[in-house]
């Protein structure tokens, strides 16, 4: 009797490892930076308070499900986020991301990973408005 016991823990065990396991390798790709994320049109709001980027990858796999953008000097340095799921996961995608803007923005920036941070927007000094570098 104690030997199917301790079998049926070992296994209640092993069946909660696995279930860790797999939740772990749903979520955690859904927080590793996406770098091959290219801008493939852009919208400005009337008061240009507000930009909404559209984009696409570069490459043939996954989706993009968040955008991080952070101020550094003059720039606006925006970071996109893998879609939860792995590989191919669409869950929680989307490609239309909405950035706040103000003034003293001058560039845009898309993360390169180790490369540098790619220009993907400029503001026009002649007109004022946003034009690709």
């Amino acid at each position: 009797m104690r030997n199917h016991r301790g079998l049926a823990r070992l296994f209640a065990a092993l069946a909660v490892l696995l279930i860790f396991a797999a939740g772990a390798l749903f979520v955690l790709p859904g927080f590793e930076k996406r770098t091959d994320v290219c801008l493939q049109d852009f919208f400005v709001s009337e008061d240009g308070s507000r930009m909404t980027v559209k984009t696409s990858l570069s490459g043939s796999m996954g989706y993009i499900r968040a955008l991080e953008a952070e101020r550094r000097g003059d720039g606006l340095h925006c970071s996109f986020y893998r879609a939860f799921g792995g590989l191919n996961s669409s869950i929680g995608a989307r490609n239309c991301f909405e950035i706040e803007l103000d003034d003293s923005v001058e560039t845009i920036y898309f993360d390169r990973g180790n490369a540098p941070d790619a220009a993907v927007l400029r503001r026009d000094p002649a007109g004022g408005g946003w034009v690709r570098p």
